[in-house]
């Protein structure tokens, strides 16, 4: 079963948005100083549109800043910096530039980042009688999309597992998001521990994987944490800086 892929994003994201409105779009309660230069300043580089006609200057702010933190991740620059600070500094990177295109708001940060790490084009579901049916995660073309992947940091646990840690991205700041949103640990948790039960069933080419649930349990203490301290950093909790 096939429907249009710009269909299916739109009310993927619509969903969760009418779902989340309430809380999604209200701001944090406490200011957050953008002015800190814990990074180096080479991090903070600007974008430059090189387009005539910007068209996703039409779209709400919220999509508007999933576009510019993929457009950060996409530069040269933030690869060249990673590899030189190493993928600590980058995944801390990714959620400071969230936070300042979000004005501070931790709800949107978290929810744009969610979308801006994703490291799949699309998510295949088996539903019973339809079939397979495929969701869009990216309007990305294929080689902007393997751009944006190439330059995800890929160490993102803090075991000896060698192995990649791209995917583990979008655990981290999807359960951080449920987190702050619910101020549960426990709800969380068996959110996380169900979509892994999920995955495994309905997911073409999921699989039950421990290393996913570690990535979800720093996530659900980043985002409790940052429910106390909105200058909580990623490498607190995934390195205990």
């Amino acid at each position: 079963m096939k429907l249009s892929k710009v269909l299916q994003f739109f009310i993927l994201q619509s969903a969760f948005c009418v779902l989340l409105a309430p809380t999604l779009f209200a701001q944090s309660s406490e200011p957050v100083d953008s002015t800190n230069t814990w990074l180096n300043n080479d991090w903070y580089y600007g974008l430059s549109d090189s387009t005539f006609f910007d068209t996703s200057s039409l779209l709400p702010d919220l999509f508007q800043n999933q576009i510019r933190l993929k457009e950060f991740i996409r530069d040269p620059r933030f690869y060249a910096l990673r590899k030189t600070y190493d993928d600590t500094l980058g995944v801390d990177a990714i959620f400071d530039r969230a936070m300042l295109l979000s004005d501070g708001n931790v709800k949107e940060a978290l929810w744009i980042c969610l979308f801006s790490v994703m490291e799949h084009r699309s998510m295949g579901f088996r539903m019973p009688l339809i079939g397979t049916v495929y969701i869009p995660l990216t309007f990305e073309s294929d080689s902007v999309f393997k751009l944006r992947k190439t330059n995800l940091p890929k160490k993102v646990l803090n075991d000896k597992v060698v192995t990649s840690d791209k995917d583990k991205l979008q655990h981290f700041f999807g359960s951080a998001f449920l987190a702050y949103e619910t101020n549960s640990n426990s709800f969380v948790e068996w959110i996380g521990n169900l979509l892994e039960i999920g995955e495994n069933k309905f997911v073409v080419g999921g699989n039950d994987d421990p290393r996913d649930k570690a990535a979800n349990a720093k996530g659900r203490e980043f985002g409790l944490g940052l429910l106390k301290d909105n200058t909580l950093l990623p490498s607190d909790i995934l390195w205990k800086k």
